[in-house]
């Protein structure tokens, strides 16, 4: 028979004798409210194995709700894993003089990174002074002019001539620049106008084109000379630019490479070397760029062309470098972009919340210049990867799987162990991109995914490189096992909490009312949950109701009271329920006696609220071809497979009940009556049993009586979740009913049933507490379909007589099986209602 739970068995309360809160307040180091990895020492085991394999595929996957302090834990001891371990190598680009699109990167010690910099800059903004001093020097420009004097000389040596020979015959020589041509002399030896030319007469032209044609071989073997002389006094003033620049520029760099030695030592200086050469050779080599000649004044093609105004170059240079229309600056292949730099000791932890593409690998910078985008080596930012490289990066598992390409993207740089930028342009870019791509950089790190268990196991089953590059599982509990010792660690939490947020300070029987509920949301009082974060929510809603209240402490009340303001906050459809069943839009029975109608329990969540609520099930039989029983619920696809599969279960039980000795022709119908939304779950599949026992024995059920459970096929109570809710919820609808009526006394006693192996999870309200302790209310166990239907009817199930449920039921049965017909050879036949009925045909045969 069902047993009836005694008041002791329907809650837990803590002793808040055993809360010593004034000393965990005085305790100067519990000021703080976070509690830690209270609770989850299997996980913290898990993650100790994680983070200390370096071996290839070890990255972790932190399994848990949100709530249960799983990112704070994770960050909190990575971090001080990362702390004792070695700080990684800063890394810096460095412009290719080879190929200008593929910058070098360079590792240098920690923290030297931006010094290698200062270095460069300070390099290149030194040798840009003196070159500007060096070229304004009074010794280099006369060796200069010396020079161009001398290009003068043997310029007018090799044209001389042919200026007397061209002056004897009418004509003149012509220089714009270095063009030279023949002209027609006037009468003082100047260039004759178009006009006058035209006004010979045709005889002197005719002279005057003959004696062009004598002259021109000699002009052209003249200016061929010319030409060479040229070339040879560029090359002379290219020379004499390269000594000058050469003698200025030698120590520089050669302190330069002292400077950087020093600064990252001897193993990162081999890297460097080459490059500071390669920069000093380059820097020889565009010296027309880095100093370019200007005129001196003279208009071009004046006696001054040629000779060079050096006092403007530096202010050139500089405004050349913030020119954006060049093509390149001229001195920017000389900057160090600082691409990672070591702020503190330890390796990196790194937390990206915003797990894009861009945001893990790093980006590229352009500007627009006309028609299209333009960058260059600096303009290259890091992503997450290369700035945790080294030590570890943590990331939420459902913001990175929103982007497929983030997630390809990181899994190919575990794979490859090394990083790489690539820059395709954003999709649909209608312009011309000027892309980069930096070598790669070897990738030494630890990635620590954190995520609900659905998303492991979808990856798990649809990634085949998931589980090869995230070998462990870190597993956070929602809750953990009570004891004295966790529950003075609540306590520790409660306490801090409200000091490190200058909440009000909590009372003992405020931790006891939170503790407890931290034992109900576990949905087992024998645990508590690991969900600090809704408890924190708890104290911290608890504290505002205190404060307005004008109590200078947190008390059991004042949780209670958020508790109930949670509730008339959230609670909206719950009330709207209420309503319709009180307006009788909605038929709940819970008084008298109904044939094939019970009330079973339901339970409903509406984000971190849910309520219990009864709903009517009802069955109807009769006669059919094969035992079926229909699902009306799973017929309109409101029911779920679960639901279902409860539904099914029932023809088991009558199978093992009946079916041995008795054909199961019947047709039976399952309705959860004025139910509209969908619905999941087994457990109303004891409360449709018993409806379908009821409609078939034609034995009325208590309907003052609601229950819950699942049954398997041989009729046993099994576990179900949400009992706390589903009692609540029945209790307040038979209140209310009991309002509803005009009835000012005690509410007839109401009934739940419930599995035994449910009792463990009960922390009903104080309210349902009290009322089973003044007997308007009961909880009861039961264990079997047998049980049930005895408290529901007051029937025996089968005590050998013809009145009992079993003896009833069966009859039903049998007769159901006689209306059946057959078609055996075209005859139509009455089958035997049963084995023993064809055992005596065939005896009497």
């Amino acid at each position: 028979m069902p047993k009836t739970l005694s008041a002791e068995e329907l809650r837990w309360y803590l002793d808040e004798s055993t809360l010593d809160v004034e000393a965990v307040a005085n305790d100067e180091d519990n000021h703080h409210g976070r509690p830690g990895a209270l609770g989850q020492e299997r996980a913290l085991n898990a993650l100790e194995l994680g983070l200390g394999i370096q071996g290839r595929g070890f990255n972790i996957f932190v399994v848990g709700a949100s709530g249960t302090g799983r990112t704070s834990t994770v960050r909190t001891e990575v971090e001080k894993q990362a702390s004792s371990e070695k700080t990684p190598d800063d890394w810096i680009l460095l412009y290719n003089f080879d190929d200008r699109d593929r910058p070098h990167a360079i590792s240098v010690p920690p923290k030297s990174g931006p010094e290698v910099k200062r270095i460069y800059d300070a390099l290149t903004d030194q040798f840009v002074n003196l070159l500007e001093k060096a070229f304004d020097d009074d010794g280099y420009l006369q060796r200069r002019n010396e020079l161009d004097l001398l290009h003068e000389e043997r310029t007018a040596a090799i044209l001389g001539p042919v200026e007397e020979d061209a002056a004897k015959v009418g004509f003149i020589l012509s220089r714009m620049g270095s063009a030279i041509s023949l002209g027609v002399a006037d009468e003082e030896g100047q260039p004759m106008s178009e006009e006058a030319y035209e006004a010979l007469t045709p005889e002197q032209k005719q002279e005057l084109e003959a004696s062009a044609e004598e002259l021109q071989g000699a002009l052209e073997e003249a200016v061929r000379k010319v030409r060479v002389v040229e070339r040879e006094t560029d090359e002379a003033l290219e020379n004499l630019a390269k000594e000058t620049a050469d003698q200025v520029i030698s120590p520089l760099f050669q302190n330069a490479h002292a400077d950087i030695k020093e600064a990252v030592g001897d193993d990162a200086y081999v890297r460097l070397e080459k490059h500071l050469n390669e920069m000093q050779q380059d820097v020889l080599s565009r010296l027309r760029r880095l100093a370019p000649d200007e005129p001196s004044g003279e208009e071009e093609g004046g006696e001054g062309q040629g000779v060079s105004a050096h006092h403007s170059a530096a202010k050139r240079l500089r405004m050349e470098e913030e020119d954006s229309d060049h093509d390149e600056p001229a001195l920017l292949r000389y900057r160090v972009n600082v691409f990672i730099t070591q702020t503190e000791e330890g390796a990196p932890v790194v937390s990206e919340t915003h797990p894009t593409l861009a945001n893990l690998i790093g980006r590229i910078e352009h500007k627009i210049r006309g028609s299209e985008t333009v960058t260059d080596f600096t303009r290259i930012k890091a992503g997450a990867l290369y700035k945790a490289n080294g030590g570890y990066l943590l990331l939420q598992a459902l913001d990175l799987l929103r982007e497929a390409s983030a997630w390809e993207g990181i899994k190919r740089a575990l794979k490859n162990h090394q990083v790489e930028l690539d820059d395709p342009g954003e999709p649909g870019r209608m312009v011309m991109v000027s892309t980069l791509r930096p070598q790669p950089v070897p990738l030494q790190l630890k990635v620590v995914l954190i995520g609900t268990p659905d998303l492991y196991y979808d990856l798990s089953r649809g990634d085949p490189d998931f589980q090869k590059l995230f070998k462990v599982k870190v597993d956070f509990d929602l809750d953990m096992d009570r004891n004295p010792d966790r529950i003075q660690r609540y306590l520790r939490f409660l306490v801090g909490l409200a000091h490190e947020e200058k909440l009000l300070p909590v009372a003992a029987s405020g931790v006891a009312r939170v503790v407890e509920h931290a034992a109900r949301v576990s949905h087992n009082r024998e645990k508590l949950t690991t969900r600090f974060g809704w408890m924190a929510d708890l104290l911290r809603e608890a504290s505002f109701w205190a404060g307005k209240a004008g109590d200078g402490h947190i008390a059991r009340e004042h949780v209670n009271q958020a508790l109930t303001a949670r509730a008339e906050r959230e609670g909206f459809l719950e009330q709207r329920m209420h309503e319709d069943i009180a307006c009788r839009r909605v038929t709940i029975e819970t008084e008298g006696s109904v044939v094939g109608q019970t009330n079973g329990l339901t339970v409903l969540d509406v984000g971190r609220y849910a309520f219990g609520m009864p709903v009517r099930i009802t069955s109807r039989t009769g006669a059919g071809k094969a035992g079926e029983i229909l699902d009306i619920e799973r017929e309109i696809e409101l029911g779920g497979p679960l639901h279902s599969k409860g539904t099914l279960i029932l023809r088991g039980i009558m199978t093992d009940r009946f079916g041995d000795d008795t054909p199961l022709k019947l047709a039976a119908t399952i309705c959860m009556e004025q139910n509209y939304s969908d619905i999941d779950g087994d457990s109303a599949s004891l409360a449709e049993a018993c409806a379908l026992f009821s409609s078939l024995a034609e034995v009325p059920i208590r309907q003052d009586i609601a229950m819950t459970g699942s049954i398997d096929q041989r009729g046993r109570v099994q576990t179900v979740g949400g009992v706390n809710e589903k009692i609540e919820g029945y209790f307040r609808v038979c209140k209310l009913l009991h309002e509803q009526d005009g009835n000012d006394g005690a509410m007839p006693k109401k009934t739940v049933l419930l599995p035994p192996s449910n009792v463990r999870d009960l922390m009903l309200d104080d309210e349902v507490v009290d009322a089973c302790k003044d007997g308007t209310f009961e909880v009861a166990t039961t264990d079997s379909l047998e049980d049930a239907l005895e408290k529901l009817t007051g029937v025996p199930y089968d005590d050998g007589t013809d009145d009992c449920i079993h003896a009833r039921v069966l009859r039903k049965l049998q007769r159901y099986a006689s209306y059946a017909r057959v078609i055996v050879d075209d005859e139509v036949r009455l089958p035997p209602s049963s084995k023993a009925a064809t055992k005596a045909a065939a005896s009497e045969s």
